[in-house]
């Protein structure tokens, strides 16, 4: 194959994860001709809505996966958290070739970390699983609803008095914009979602040929820790607006650890539980990981 059409959608991030998938395929196949093509999505068209009025994660990926079946573009790039869990027939998640750092990161115009907010201060998140962490970390803390891509975010924030916000560190980087992040918080009080991070591409099953070009830019340490940490979701049942959270990290050594988060919707109740394996193991390993949670509670806990 001589010609690749790349789908996206048309915000800024989304373009800048494009860019990068498209860098890495020409320098691995300089003679290949790329196109990308923009797709607008529900997501995008409708910031007026929470996700979950627009039916959850796949507001942001289900118009890409049409145009894939359609053959109006060959690969969508997305980012890994927003696809479902259970994607449409015909199309597969083929792996993942960048993950940028799967942190969550408090901006402040005015506190330097979340423990220098004063009581009753106040926080904005579009995230269910972000409010919850919050809530169990500074129950006193007043969390504003916030939705729009990342400049929306950051203008609602200088033009407001919230004390806050919360946002992902890898759309910070991604976009040049890691001075205004205030402070990093730690994975162990603010678990990351499922991928958080990771770039995904997404093709039709069917397609040998584009499976195995694209194969040659999939990393296979980051795309093993994007499958554990689904394969934990998938056997949680959590739906999209469950607070639930997840982190696989492969050491230098070989060793696996997958770090796993629940909790109710206030932040009251919570469960969290970290889980060391071998790699040769690592579906066994989010297995077990899902098994000791639901036992322990897990459902009950996001109910």
């Amino acid at each position: 194959m001589n010609r690749l059409v790349i789908g996206t959608r048309g915000s800024k991030l989304a373009l800048k994860q494009t860019d990068q998938v498209k860098s890495l395929l020409n320098k691995t196949y300089p003679d290949l001709d790329l196109k990308i093509q923009v797709v607008k999505t529900k997501g995008d068209l409708n910031l007026d809505k929470s996700i979950e009025d627009l039916g959850g994660k796949s507001a942001f990926t289900s118009e890409l996966e049409n145009q894939i079946l359609e053959n109006n573009i060959d690969v969508a790039v997305h980012s890994l958290k927003d696809l479902p869990i259970n994607l449409k027939d015909g199309l597969i998640c083929l792996g993942s070739p960048f993950r940028e750092d799967p942190r969550d990161v408090f901006i402040s115009n005015k506190w330097n970390c979340i423990s220098d907010v004063p009581t009753n201060g106040i926080i904005a998140t579009g995230s269910i699983r972000r409010k919850s962490q919050l809530l169990s970390f500074r129950p006193d803390l007043n969390i504003q609803s916030l939705r729009g891509n990342i400049d929306t975010r950051l203008r609602k924030l200088d033009e407001s008095d919230w004390d806050g916000i919360i946002t992902a560190a890898a759309a910070m980087h991604r976009l040049g914009l890691s001075e205004r992040i205030s402070e990093y918080l730690d994975v162990m009080d603010f678990v990351p979602a499922a991928c958080q991070g990771a770039l995904g591409l997404e093709v039709g099953s069917n397609n040998e040929k584009l499976i195995s070009l694209l194969n040659g830019i999939v990393h296979s340490n980051i795309t093993m820790c994007c499958e554990v940490e689904r394969l934990f979701l998938s056997k949680m049942e959590s739906g999209c607006f469950s607070p639930i959270g997840c982190l696989a990290n492969i050491s230098a050594s070989g060793e696996l650890t997958l770090l796993g988060y629940v909790a109710s919707l206030d932040g009251k109740k919570e469960l969290k539980k970290m889980m060391v394996g071998e790699v040769e193991h690592h579906e066994a390993l989010a297995l077990k990981l899902a098994n000791y949670m639901i036992r322990n509670g897990a459902k009950e806990i996001m109910a």
